[in-house]
């Protein structure tokens, strides 16, 4: 259990530098301290809403190169999450946001865990799937990064999550996770190859919840940009099996500047220190 707890913090709105946050992440254990590291790191430094979406939907589009995950969130066209694209993303996000914002061992977060796992029980869905989803929440961003020419973590931050997402996992509960964040990614890459195929509902999922993000984050005249950039974070093995064109060599050059810059912006970029996903997921 973390030793210090997001919801017992009052900052009063405080707001840092970037490098001040990275000054208190290291100053943190990654295991005891994995709930505090997991939320300075995903909802503080790197949580911007549209960035937030953007990875969020990398990790959805490999779960739904999954035929079998495809069809439980296609439902014939008819479901919810095609009905309602924008509301099912805010949901996931504000649920996902709750349990880095008040910790997966703190009763708001465990009540947050307890209403996903109400969800799902709606679903036919293995627990092979549920870790696979997993994996993804715990490795896109460092895949993204990797796919773009950077590392966007250090080593504490990647043992925090891997700690933060077992500790998800425990309260769900789900079995069958490997004893290390090494032999996850082996387990995670092997399962793609496995069961990786192209499917009509795969990529009609992908189609409809990327126009979502376009017309969520640009005005009508730049919405192909949008589809552009999530293209070129797509690694070219997904895209392969989602059958999506590659992007413009142009906007993959300006995606891949943009990362190497990124980190030496958010060092000296101010930061409300107790942001949430919640604050933008939440209220909608």
């Amino acid at each position: 259990m973390s030793s210090r707890h997001p919801n017992t913090q009052s900052d009063g709105g405080e707001v840092s530098l970037g490098y001040v946050i990275n000054r208190r992440i290291a100053a943190l254990d990654p295991v005891e301290d994995n709930e505090e590291v997991a939320r300075l790191t995903f909802e503080v430094l790197h949580g911007d809403p549209i960035a937030v979406h953007a990875v969020y939907l990398i990790g959805f589009s490999r779960q739904v190169a999954v035929p079998e995950i495809a069809q439980v969130i296609y439902r014939g066209g008819g479901g919810k999450n095609l009905r309602d694209v924008a509301g099912r993303t805010d949901d996931t996000l504000a649920l996902f946001g709750a349990f880095l914002h008040w910790g997966h061992s703190s009763p708001r977060g465990r009540g947050a865990i307890a209403r996903m796992e109400q969800i799902h029980a709606r679903f036919t869905i293995t627990d092979e799937q549920k870790l696979y989803t997993l994996a993804t929440l715990i490795f896109e961003g460092e895949r993204i990064g990797s796919h773009l020419g950077f590392d966007p973590f250090t080593a504490n931050q990647r043992e925090a999550s891997w700690r933060f997402w077992r500790g998800v996992a425990e309260q769900m509960p789900l079995e069958g996770l490997p004893p290390t964040a090494e032999e996850l990614w082996r387990w995670m890459l092997e399962y793609e190859r496995q069961h990786w195929r192209y499917s009509d509902e795969g990529r009609q999922v992908v189609d409809r919840f990327f126009e979502d993000w376009a017309m969520r984050w640009f005005p009508r005249r730049a919405r192909p940009l949008a589809r552009q950039t999530l293209l070129a974070l797509l690694d070219d093995d997904l895209r392969a099996v989602l059958r999506l064109e590659n992007p413009s060599r142009p906007v993959a050059r300006l995606l891949r500047a943009s990362a190497r810059a990124y980190l030496p912006l958010t060092q000296i970029r101010p930061l409300p220190t107790n942001r949430s996903w919640m604050d933008y997921y939440g209220q909608r």
